[in-house]
């Protein structure tokens, strides 16, 4: 029997009903009972799941627990309960007995089915005759009690396995759908449509929703931006309006996330815009999730279902993920457009003072005007990004134009256009020097726009547009220079300002080949101001910092109230101004250093020092941030440190960056320094209980902008300098630096210095 039921578990692990049918019928058939039933605890009742046998069960699907019953003190007290005759048993069971009498069994027995020591249910046989069930059939009872309990357990650990493993699958799906999008982002930074789409398809999936829309908010309307689901009418592709009376509007101007279990209830009482889309479309519960960054609005997550299926707690959350990742890929479009704007328009003036510079030295370096117009034409044509560029220089006696120098012309029309020259009036250059001002042509094909006597030749040679800036001297035209394009449009007005400047040291050259002697003297004097130039252009980094530190200044003085308490909104802005600041004046130092290094312009002040105090003003600079963070900041020095020579401002400033990065990239644990002096040198030692760094990455974290993070979506700020800096400092020393490191176990950086540095290294 007890191997029949053992067969059962093993063929219906996670079905009970067959092991239970087989147990009580097994129990009937084995231990002689008319009529066998089974009790599970259900709180504080008892079902039967099982019953084998005539005798009528309990009315009901369950009785209560109570010790009035055999099943219920079998459980409550946990052992064995026999009856002889509950017909007899009218004192201790009242209702069992009257039962009894009325359904005919007399001898009853209660087993309970024991799991760890509580009781979860009873195995409850009957017999009609008063006949007592013997030792080894109660024996056998707690066997088939023992395996009810092992195949209930079976189920119940299967359940909640099996429950788990949903759980674990959904847990896996969000989190493979939140990489996903990361993994776009990550990819295509400046590309938004992919991210958003992701976001969308994911949610409408991941929430089994029938639609999802990303709306962004313009002005005062919302634009969908991205869709996924069934199309809905009437909402995809039409702005809406940013109001309270539809939900993704609430959401947006109350900046918290709207959760509603039916749309259809309450529409018309609280959202009377949404009507128009509800005649169209059947949306019952919907979630409107608010993109916000840095407490602004940039649009609304909206997810939809045509059903009623309120949103769980842990789909609310996975919302509110996507969004904050439609946001992260938002800011990072928008932050990289703005930089590339930037980049772009720092490069133009990079060009244009580069190209200046170089007419600067040509000019103020040679009397060889050849040498200077090939110049100008040069950086001239790339400035502008033209075809070609020509200079001519007027000669006022034939009131004509003549080439003086070229760049980038195809030798038969270079040719054709020196043998060839302009009169006074005609062309692009005759009309310049008659305005005295820039003039261009958009496309040279146009009848009547372009009439030159070089018109057809130029057309042949493919070029369709023209511009001419005047060179003038003391108001006086002795030239002009011309960039040709072979593709029609104008020039923009960024450039031929540049170009004005090119036109006036083309003139400049061209006046010094007529007028050697007078030239002689503007000669030395344009070499004065291409010093000073120079000089402007080696110390303009440096001047960055004089407007950032005034800015900083002001900006404590405002914090600290001497003009008066700021507004609280007015203060978080200020102290935010002042950590940027702070911050682009520690990136700009570092790449001031950087740059000097490189210029070998950074000296070392060498003087007596004491390494003991160096750290301890570290450890000063540090604490607060190491507090704040609730990381240990430990310092091991050995006794009686030597007295030290060398540059004490920049071994300070190396000790930091290493004291501060691990303080930066440790989140839990202590940061530790050490130091001790052998053989005339010093050995310092700042270690972390940080994550660590990669073998791969532990070389190139001392190259020039290298980080061991170097995904967009990095924690962790910084330019990638600091170990490089420190590096080249150390060098200057006649020291080196290391790092040895474990993923997961924190790094220690180690670097030796000289005790004694008389004289100043190469840095490598």
């Amino acid at each position: 029997a007890t191997a029949e039921i053992l067969r059962v578990i093993s063929t219906s692990p996670t079905n009970l009903q067959p092991v239970l049918d087989t147990v009580v019928a097994s129990a009937a058939r084995f231990c002689g009972a008319y009529d066998v039933i089974l009790f599970q605890v259900e709180g504080d009742n008892l079902r039967f799941p099982a019953h084998y046998g005539p005798i009528p069960g309990p009315a009901g699907s369950s009785i209560p627990l109570v010790r009035g019953s055999v099943a219920g003190r079998t459980v409550l007290e946990r052992r064995v309960v026999h009856l002889a005759d509950v017909q007899a048993e009218t004192e201790e069971f009242p209702d069992t007995a009257a039962r009894a009498k009325a359904e005919g069994h007399r001898t009853t027995v209660g087993v309970p089915l024991l799991r760890e020591g509580a009781a979860i249910g009873a195995l409850v046989l009957r017999r009609t005759e008063v006949d007592p069930f013997v030792d080894k059939q109660i024996a056998l009872l707690q066997t088939f009690a023992d395996q009810a309990v092992i195949a209930i357990e079976n189920v119940r650990l299967f359940k909640e396995l099996e429950a788990r493993n949903r759980d674990l699958t959904n847990a896996l799906e969000q989190q493979t759908a939140t990489s996903d999008v990361l993994r776009i982002i990550a990819q295509s930074p400046t590309e938004l449509q992919p991210v958003l789409d992701a976001i969308a398809t994911s949610a409408v999936r991941l929430c089994v929703a029938s639609d999802v829309v990303i709306e962004r908010l313009e002005g005062d309307r919302f634009y969908n931006a991205a869709h996924a689901g069934s199309q809905m009418k009437g909402l995809v592709g039409h702005p809406l309006p940013l109001t309270r009376r539809f939900p993704g509007g609430r959401a947006v101007l109350d900046r918290r996330p709207i959760i509603i279990d039916d749309i259809m209830l309450i529409a018309e009482s609280e959202y009377p815009d949404t009507l128009e889309l509800l005649k169209l479309n059947t949306v019952h519960s919907c979630a409107e999730i608010p993109l916000l960054s840095e407490g602004k609005s940039l649009g609304n997550l909206a997810v939809l279902r045509a059903e009623v299926r309120p949103f769980t707690d842990a789909e609310v959350a996975l919302l509110q993920t996507f969004a904050d990742q439609a946001v992260i890929a938002i800011e990072n479009v928008r932050l990289f457009e703005e930089l590339q704007a930037r980049t772009h328009e720092l490069t133009q003036s990079v060009e244009q003072l580069t190209a200046l510079g170089e007419l600067s030295r040509a000019v103020s370096s040679t009397l060889d005007v050849e040498t200077v117009l090939r110049t100008v034409v040069s950086r001239a044509r790339d400035l502008a990004g033209a075809d070609g560029c020509l200079i001519y220089e007027y000669d006022a006696t034939t009131e004509q134009f003549h080439v003086r120098a070229t760049d980038n012309l195809e030798g038969d029309f270079g040719e054709a256009m020196r043998r060839m020259p302009i009169r006074k009036g005609e062309g692009v250059s005759g009309r310049a020097a008659e305005m005295r001002e820039p003039f261009q042509v958009a496309d040279i094909t146009q009848p009547g726009i372009y009439d030159s006597s070089v018109r057809e030749v130029v057309i042949r040679a493919g070029y369709r547009a023209a511009l001419s800036v005047p060179l003038l001297r003391e108001d006086e035209v002795i030239g002009s220079l011309i960039l040709i394009r072979k593709t029609p449009g104008e020039f923009s007005a960024e450039i031929i300002e540049a170009l004005k400047t090119f036109a006036t040291q083309s003139a400049l050259a061209i006046q010094n080949a007529r007028l050697f002697h007078e030239i002689e003297d503007k000669g030395r004097q344009l070499e004065v101001a291409s010093r000073h130039k120079s000089q402007f252009l080696a110390n303009m980094s440096h001047e960055l910092r004089t407007p950032l530190n005034a800015i900083l200044g002001y900006t404590e003085l405002l914090l600290d109230g001497i003009y008066g308490a700021l507004p609280e909104k007015a203060g978080e802005t200020m102290a935010r101004i002042d950590r940027s600041g702070r911050h682009l004046l520690a990136l700009i130092n570092d790449v001031l250093d950087l740059s000097k290094i490189e210029a070998g312009q950074l000296t070392l002040s060498l003087a007596d020092y004491s390494l003991t105090e160096v750290i301890h003003t570290v450890v000063t600079a540090v604490e607060p941030l190491a507090a704040e963070k609730g990381l240990g900041l430990r310092v091991a020095l050995e006794p009686d440190l030597p007295l030290a020579r060398g540059d004490d401002r920049r071994i300070s400033q190396v000790l930091l960056n290493l004291v501060g990065n691990a303080v930066k990239f440790t989140d839990a644990g202590e940061v530790r320094i050490e130091a001790k002096a052998s053989d005339g040198s010093f050995l310092i030692s700042v270690s972390d209980t940080g994550p660590g760094i990669a073998t791969e990455d532990q070389g190139r974290i001392f190259e020039e902008f290298q980080q061991a993070d170097t995904s967009n979506t990095r924690k962790k700020g910084g330019t990638g300098l600091g170990l490089s800096i420190a590096k080249r400092i150390l060098a200057l020393h006649g020291g080196r630096i290391w790092v040895a490191s474990t993923p997961g176990m924190g790094s220690t950086f180690s670097f030796t210095l000289p005790v004694r540095v008389e004289r100043m290294a190469e840095a490598s």
